[in-house]
C-alpha cells in the first residue's frame, strides 16, 4: 500500500458499544476493531494521539517508561 495513506494507531480505540458488538457478531474471529467496524459499514475517525502514549509490553517498554518518569526522555 501507499505509505502516505497509512497512520500509526494507538490504543485504546473507542466505538459505540452496539456498533462494536454488531461488528464482532458478524465476524467473531477478527482481532482488529477498526477494520471490523469499517467492513460492517461503520465510520472510523482518526484523532491525533501522543507518541508518548505507548503500550507497555516488553521489558524494554518498561525501561522506557521508567526513563520517562525520571525525566530522562
Amino acid at each position: 500500500p501507499d505509505r502516505r495513506q497509512l497512520v500509526a494507531v494507538q490504543t485504546p480505540q473507542a466505538f459505540r458499544a452496539k456498533v462494536l458488538r454488531d461488528a464482532h457478531a458478524s465476524n467473531p474471529e477478527s482481532t482488529d476493531d477498526a477494520t471490523l467496524v469499517e467492513t460492517n459499514g461503520g465510520r472510523v475517525v482518526v484523532v491525533h494521539g501522543d507518541p508518548l502514549n505507548r503500550k507497555l509490553t516488553t521489558p524494554e517498554d518498561m525501561n522506557w517508561a521508567r526513563a520517562i518518569t525520571r525525566g530522562e526522555v
